[in-house]
């Protein structure tokens, strides 16, 4: 358990975690980082928060005021090298009970918050396993420590109903956004998406996580669509892909392959970049509709 909270709180782990926490809250460049909105956000103390943003200062990504706390700066964010270490890094730290508990969940076999002795009694097992899970969980924002007793899982999609709502949404919401009449492709974040892409049809299929691929599919498809200008259509996105996480880390486990997925999302960025924003909408509705009916039909088994 102590290693697990070491790692948690390393000052390289929790800064790669606020940076991405700044891509996905669209935090513009000049803006003060308080402590307290990372503390808050990422459920850490206040102590983890000041050495991140220590290391951060010394990587040249943010910059200390006197009597003024911590500023984000231009030249570093807009590379987004510590967002790409996160979205790329293969490692997935959800055992098999994490998982069980979180199917659990969903099928409304736990209840919303729950405490480690019941868990134990529950999965016929002791307690440290179920910390371990229960750390892994919280890592990748499915559940929140409770104050002195207990934990709470997070607000999630908990049927395929509304896991089927989130889809259509997406539809009406991702297309609309390349229709906008500001949309500005950023050249830079376009070579950065389709290495991301190229990188994961080299892998082999068994080696791709359902981290990988969740972080690296919510990364391209929220920077399409905050190319639009539009922020009331990506924080839209945003919080329809915190809702579906859990969810789609589950189904992830039955597709055949995620491959297909990056090929389509290469198209997309090719019709992007030529210009041709009516035929990438249509495109890309057609690209949200096929992965709406496969993981519908996993869905549906599961739940």
């Amino acid at each position: 358990m102590q290693t697990a909270q070491r790692k948690k709180t390393n000052p390289e782990v929790v800064a790669k975690r606020m940076l991405a926490l700044v891509h996905e809250k669209n935090i513009q460049v000049g803006s003060h980082l308080p402590e307290t909105f990372f503390a808050e956000n990422l459920k850490v103390s206040r102590t983890p928060i000041r050495s991140a943003l220590a290391y951060l200062e010394d990587k040249g990504v943010v910059r200390k005021q006197p009597n003024r706390g911590y500023f984000l700066i231009a030249s570093k964010i807009s590379d987004q090298d510590e967002v790409e270490a996160l979205v790329v890094d293969g490692s997935s730290p959800i055992s098999p009970l994490a998982f069980n508990m979180a199917v659990d969940y969903l099928k409304g076999k736990l209840g919303k918050t729950i405490s480690e002795t019941e868990l134990a009694n529950i999965y016929d097992t002791n307690r440290f396993s179920i910390q371990q899970a229960l750390v892994s969980m919280e890592s990748e924002g499915w559940v929140s420590k409770l104050m002195g007793y207990g934990w709470e899982f997070n607000e999630f999609l908990t049927s395929k109903e509304t896991y089927d709502q989130c889809y259509r949404y997406r539809i009406l919401i991702e297309p609309a956004a390349l229709r906008e009449p500001g949309y500005t492709i950023d050249r830079r974040l376009f070579r950065q998406l389709r290495k991301l892409q190229m990188d994961t049809l080299t892998m082999d299929d068994q080696d791709i996580t359902e981290r990988h691929m969740f972080l690296a599919g919510t990364f391209f498809h929220e920077s399409i669509v905050a190319c639009a200008r539009n922020v009331f259509l990506l924080e839209g996105l945003q919080r329809a892909n915190r809702l579906r996480k859990l969810m789609e880390y589950n189904v992830f486990l039955k597709r055949e392959s995620p491959k297909p997925e990056s090929r389509e999302h290469l198209v997309i960025l090719d019709l992007l970049e030529e210009g041709k924003n009516e035929e990438a909408a249509v495109y890309l509705s057609n690209h949200l509709e096929r992965a709406r009916q496969e993981k519908m039909r996993i869905a549906s088994q599961l739940f």
